[in-house]
């Protein structure tokens, strides 16, 4: 004896028929939900490429890995950067900067939206709102070598887009500013 089961589908959103024979109702049970867990490891897998498209990209000046700005946002008066390095050759440990010094603060950390430059802000002990030291380590199957963050101050509401500058990395282009 056969019967027909109908459910949604998460990944397609569409509605599915499964045909579920006389093996039993726990077979037929197992059967589904294993069919399910798939298909949301499925979904859950695209939303997270989806939503991971970076902002803007720049290799590292020796090539090991790529660093990926995954998020700009403006909140107030302050603008804050994240970043991601994702690995190109496996097995590479390299430092990015072990430390800022004022010259590497004024010259090295900042970005540029329209013709203005904006440094890293600083805490009340006059240290820079960003990473101490920059280590990356790639390997084979990890899918980030490192991050990356910074505070600036915001530039105005009529700047969409900043450029960003950090030691070791190409600079970052166009990179789009969301609002909150």
């Amino acid at each position: 004896m056969s019967s027909l089961l109908r459910y949604i589908d998460p990944n397609l959103e569409q509605e599915r028929m499964l045909i579920v024979t006389s093996i039993g109702k726990t077979a037929a049970a197992c059967a589904l939900g294993a069919y399910m867990t798939l298909a949301a490891i499925g979904q859950t897998a695209y939303a997270q490429a989806d939503a991971a498209a970076p902002l803007a990209t720049g290799m590292i000046d020796s090539g090991v890995a790529e660093g990926q700005v995954i998020e700009a946002v403006r909140s107030g008066d302050i603008l804050s950067i994240k970043m991601r390095f994702k690995p190109i050759v496996p097995g590479k440990t390299e430092m990015i900067y072990s430390t800022i010094s004022q010259n590497d603060y004024e010259n090295s950390f900042y970005v540029v939206a329209g013709n203005k430059k904006y440094l890293l802000l600083k805490d009340s002990n006059d240290k820079p709102l960003t990473n101490p030291k920059l280590m990356l380590r790639t390997a084979k199957d990890t899918p980030i070598a490192g991050s990356w963050h910074g505070k600036f101050p915001a530039p105005p509401k009529e700047i969409t887009e900043v450029s960003l500058t950090i030691p070791g990395v190409e600079t970052f282009d166009a990179i789009k500013i969301t609002d909150r």
